[in-house]
């Protein structure tokens, strides 16, 4: 593969140092292109419904693609935050009545588990160790009144990676379901929830899927979607959206009953070119990703630079550093480096289109100027 083919894919790598693929990706050309696209429909077409409808089933079928999941068992929404709300609005908490989490889960997941308190949820949180969760701490913490566990793939804080599938496997084991956030790795990493035996998972298009903010999806199995009757939906979640004055709720099938309102559109045309990409360099972008990680974390051992990111880690690289997002600002304004702060550390997070003298440059001006 030809990196300068790759990196001719976006615009303006060759004047900005792009390894902030954990916040935003730099953008596509086919990603403007198909904004473009948009604002031309809209001119041209007024209110094209049925060619935006089509282009909402093609984001379907191609995040279907990415995870090894059928089209019916996905849901389009907005956010990884649209998507558990939407989740979490399902369960009744009867018998089933706590969730175990994690203090290594973006925030989103803890914040929204916390609310559904008032409902009489209990939430138990495992508290990470140097910046780690061993899995087998999932067993301690479930019981037979464990309605389901989430699991992170890759902690946006550190680049921890957890195995998802063993997590899944103690979950079912003690009848509890496994809720996995991928906004993190999806893009990066490859993910199979068939294989790992996963009932929810939920990512956005905004990082390593190269698109935008104002989209994500929630996969929901197939064997459980009909059994669920969420209550944070919108007309898109009934099979007769347009039934005005109805007095009864006739969900769709499958994952579509966690549906909303209208879509974010011009998000849907960014997310199709930013899928379609990863999809046709599937494999090359998670041996290139890892040879990318591997690379930084040994410059950081070089250069003896401290991190908090586990060598079996991926994706994210976290460097100990003072006041990470005055370095971060600094960075971008004054070397035209782009990083992104995260609580006590500095993130460099590099993605397929980045080169290996881009990582070391960039740490480099980290060490001689900020350490």
């Amino acid at each position: 593969m030809n990196k300068d083919d790759i990196r001719n894919l976006f615009y303006n790598l060759n004047n900005i140092n792009h390894l902030a693929a954990c916040s935003k990706s730099p953008l596509l050309k086919n990603v403007d292109h198909a904004i473009q696209e948009y604002l031309n429909d809209v001119k041209n077409l007024g209110n094209p419904w049925d060619l935006w409808s089509s282009k909402v089933e093609e984001t379907r079928h191609l995040f279907a693609r990415l995870i090894n999941a059928n089209d019916d068992e996905i849901a389009v929404l907005y956010s990884v935050s649209s998507c558990l709300n939407a989740l979490m609005s399902s369960f009744n908490f009867g018998n089933k009545n706590n969730i175990i989490t994690s203090d290594l889960e973006y925030p989103t997941t803890n914040f929204i588990l916390n609310a559904y308190r008032k409902y009489g949820l209990t939430v138990k949180t495992i508290k990470n160790t140097n910046g780690t969760i061993n899995t087998g701490e999932y067993s301690n913490y479930i019981d037979n009144n464990t309605l389901m566990m989430t699991a992170t793939h890759v902690s946006s804080l550190n680049g921890f990676k957890q195995d998802v599938g063993e997590i899944a496997k103690i979950a079912h084991e003690n009848s509890a379901y496994i809720y996995v956030d991928d906004y993190q790795s999806l893009g990066a990493l490859n993910m199979d929830v068939r294989s790992y035996g996963i009932d929810f998972l939920a990512s956005g298009n905004l990082k390593w899927l190269l698109g935008t903010s104002g989209i994500a999806f929630l996969y929901v199995n197939k064997s459980i979607a009909n059994e669920l009757k969420p209550t944070n939906i919108g007309w898109f979640s009934q099979k007769n959206p347009f039934e005005f004055g109805s007095e009864k709720l006739d969900y769709a099938d499958g994952a579509r009953r966690f549906e909303n309102g209208t879509w974010s559109i011009p998000s849907v045309y960014a997310a199709i070119e930013g899928m379609k990409t990863i999809i046709k360099y599937k494999k090359y972008i998670e041996e290139e990703d890892k040879k990318l990680f591997d690379y930084t974390m040994e410059l950081l051992e070089r250069y003896n630079m401290k991190t908090i990111t586990p060598q079996h880690g991926a994706n994210i690289i976290s460097i100990d550093i003072k006041n990470p997002a005055g370095v971060e600002k600094m960075l971008k304004s004054k070397y035209k480096i782009i990083t992104s702060a995260r609580g006590n550390s500095l993130r460099i997070a590099p993605h397929f289109y980045n080169t290996y003298n881009e990582i070391e440059n960039a740490i480099k001006v980290i060490k001689d100027n900020f350490q």
